[in-house]
């Protein structure tokens, strides 16, 4: 009997004693340290990017240290060698007890790819990880990731054309080509040609541009695209240079971008139909000048027949 109560009495006391237990265990554990992305890239995070694909970007992590003792770690990236950026940061840091730190990575354009060639369809992985390191020795590690991506660049630029000539009253085709320089497929929202000091020339054919689809040009064997636009001089156009600017408008960035080039008119020559046969001109009398020149010599034979008609007769006296 003794021994039931003495049992019991034990068994009470481990009840009473095991909240505490579990209290003591679950604040020893929330001691610990937490590793995260101070920078949003729920989902992808978007780098920056100019016209020349020069990239710019930063991903900022936090590494919270609960511990009344400083941290140590080791900080891994895990990259692909074979995508468009370069990431350079710390490989390693302290964080002090109590304390909450942050560590930034830069992001710039592997220089040794054509970062054009890249799509900004695709996203890139990057994982990061902290190692805590006790005595050279890795104890515990935590790891965080992300999806980066390269941004979407518009530019839907007319090629140059060569200057061009033609004449009045008459008709010539002039092949007009449209570039993408950008990364990614573009789209000509409407084309526009404007001719200045010259409003007998006309022109058609524009309507084929509209919704034209342009993939990146020279990217994956694509070559400019575009049609052969009409320029129509009226017979009454006259002898002139007329200045033509072709633009047009892209779907991607809205942005309008042109080229300009000349088209020399040549006016029709006039044809003078009172020119002789024999290419004389002619005088106000109408006798040309090599047909007066004939008649004084007609005049002097006769004057010198008459002179011999008067003298040999008085001779016969």
């Amino acid at each position: 009997m003794i021994r039931i109560k003495t049992r019991i009495v034990v068994a009470l006391i481990i009840l009473l004693l095991l909240p505490i237990s579990l209290n003591t265990s679950a604040q020893f554990e929330t001691q610990s340290w937490e590793l995260g992305w101070v920078t949003d890239v729920d989902g992808s995070y978007e780098v920056e990017m100019e016209d020349d694909w020069d990239i710019s970007g930063t991903l900022v992590i936090f590494i919270e240290n609960s511990r009344q003792s400083e941290l140590n770690v080791n900080l891994v990236l895990d990259w692909d060698s074979e995508n468009p950026f370069e990431v350079e940061g710390p490989e390693s840091g302290t964080i002090a007890g109590g304390e909450n730190t942050s560590f930034t990575f830069t992001l710039t354009e592997n220089s040794a790819l054509d970062i054009r060639s890249f799509s900004p369809s695709d996203s890139y992985s990057l994982i990061l990880t902290a190692e805590e390191v006790i005595s050279d020795q890795t104890v515990s590690s935590q790891e965080i990731d992300a999806e980066i991506m390269l941004p979407k660049i518009f530019n839907l630029q007319p090629d140059d054309v060569e200057g061009q000539t033609m004449y009045s009253d008459t008709w010539i085709e002039v092949e007009v080509l449209i570039s993408n320089w950008g990364n990614h497929k573009d789209a000509v929202t409407s084309a526009d040609i404007n001719i200045r000091s010259c409003p007998n020339l006309n022109v058609e054919g524009l309507e084929q541009f509209d919704n034209l689809i342009v993939e990146p040009t020279d990217l994956d064997n694509n070559t400019a695209k575009g049609f052969d636009v009409k320029f129509i001089a009226s017979a009454s156009h006259p002898g002139r240079t007329c200045e033509v600017t072709f633009s047009v408008t892209s779907e991607g960035d809205t942005r309008v971008r042109s080229t300009t080039f000349d088209v020399k008119v040549t006016a029709a020559e006039i044809v003078d139909n009172d020119q002789s046969s024999d290419g004389g001109s002619s005088s106000s009398d109408g006798l040309s000048e090599n047909s007066s020149d004939l008649s004084w010599i007609g005049f002097y034979e006769l004057f010198f027949i008459l002179i011999l008609a008067f003298y040999y007769p008085k001779r016969g006296e």
